[in-house]
């Protein structure tokens, strides 16, 4: 397969690079077998207070919930949900494995800017995602360490991302004799004649990669195909894991195929999510809806990696771009509201089972102790922030320190996030 014809099948796939690719990410690296770490945004601004963060109706106020007019905050250990949905059985399955952050405010009800905040750390431009400096720091010569499907996709130019968009086409990379487009079927060479192959391709690479008069796409397309080549074991068996038939929908497919990925030793880190939580109009009837599919999809991936042996190696951090108003438009639904909440779940986590950061009635967020995590009004206490959440999920990866994190520092707060004896009363 000459370079046009991979780079073609690359983009048709969703493999295509998007951040640089340096000469020196060409090498392949080691399968990966550490944790596998999920972004899941809730896309547009969800409704906490129907969620992680109940809230009740309050005398004198307008109406936060219609649901309190005739149901009650429930509670299961130490975490409160609200009773629509499929809450009850997400956190009666969960809530050991669960860390509820509230009261987080990202400074803004612009859906761009509260995108950038929640998932950089900061909201201004230029800040690579967690799964970006998780990627570059862990495994950066994989050929999928970052999958990208949806939300915040900036790199910064430290890693690559890839879409895993087309599975049809993926088994199509591993350098077969047949390459199947549509129902067309090409025959590139004998399987006898693979080994002599490589050895002319891999020569003609360093041949031109040796040039001094390459232009950067050149470059990338040379090592795009020499990563490949270094990685074939490994995209084999990532072609091998897929299935005959895959998810029908969208969402549910990009998971499976980051799922797969990682299970392939390709993988460290993947941004997905979906949208529809932007319930300005009819809040009720469409927004508990597309809570339900947020938490089918944390059990779908918890699910798929029991079946795969690794659930106690997968960390989702689940946010949104902001929070909802804690009443109703003349529409019947809910604003943009800078104040909302993540959750971030491990299975067996020694952090699961507790709250951290804390609201008031109206869903007004409130200043904690950084140390005792307690509520605190006076000069030592602090409104938790973006920030302060991506810093956690940094020291939670190891990564705080790494050099991609100290070239995009967050300049936040200590929190005491993962102390088990701590939590917000």
């Amino acid at each position: 397969m000459n370079r046009r014809e991979f780079t073609k099948l690359l983009s048709m796939a969703g493999l295509s690079t998007v951040a640089p690719w340096s000469l020196q990410s060409a090498a392949a690296a080691e399968p990966y077998k550490g944790t596998f770490y999920v972004n899941l945004a809730a896309m547009g601004g969800w409704d906490v207070t129907s969620f992680c963060d109940p809230k009740t109706n309050t005398l004198g106020q307008r109406t936060i919930n219609n649901w309190a007019n005739t149901g009650t905050i429930q509670q299961i250990g130490n975490l409160r949900y609200a009773p629509v949905a499929d809450n009850k059985a997400f956190f009666e399955r969960f809530y050991r494995d669960i860390m509820v952050i509230n009261g987080i405010n990202t400074k803004t009800n612009s859906h761009d800017d509260g995108v950038r905040h929640t998932w950089s750390g900061r909201l201004g431009f230029g800040y690579p995602s967690f799964g970006a400096i998780a990627s570059s720091t862990l495994a950066p010569g994989l050929p999928l360490a970052l999958v990208h499907a949806n939300g915040y996709s900036e790199t910064a130019g430290i890693v690559r991302f890839s879409r895993l968009q087309n599975p049809d086409v993926i088994r199509n990379l591993v350098n077969t004799p047949e390459v199947v487009v549509g129902k067309n079927v090409y025959t590139l060479y004998e399987p006898s004649e693979l080994g002599l192959i490589n050895q002319y391709q891999s020569a003609r690479l360093d041949r031109l990669k040796g040039s001094n008069k390459l232009l950067p796409r050149q470059s990338e397309n040379l090592n795009a195909l020499q990563l490949a080549n270094a990685s074939r074991d490994q995209l084999i068996l990532f072609s091998d894991l897929l299935p005959a038939t895959f998810e029908s929908d969208n969402d549910f497919r990009a998971t499976q195929l980051a799922l797969l990925a990682y299970q392939a030793g390709l993988c460290v880190s993947c941004q997905i999510g979906f949208g529809g939580f932007d319930t300005h109009q009819n809040h009720d009837a469409t927004h508990y809806g597309f809570i339900t599919k947020l938490t089918d999809l944390v059990t779908y991936i918890f699910d798929k990696a029991e079946l795969g042996g690794y659930a106690n190696k997968v960390v989702i951090t689940v946010g949104s771009d902001f929070g909802r108003t804690p009443y109703y438009n003349t529409g019947g639904g809910k604003d943009h509201w800078p104040i909302g909440s993540a959750l971030l779940i491990q299975k067996g986590a020694t952090w699961g089972n507790r709250v951290v950061g804390a609201t008031d009635g109206v869903h007004n967020a409130l200043k904690i102790n950084p140390t005792t995590l307690k509520v605190d009004s006076s000069s030592a206490g602090i409104k938790l922030e973006p920030k302060h959440l991506q810093q956690a999920i940094r020291q939670l990866a190891g990564v705080d320190k790494s050099a991609a994190a100290l070239e995009f520092p967050l300049n936040a707060e200590a929190v005491d996030f993962f102390n088990p004896a701590k939590q917000t009363s």
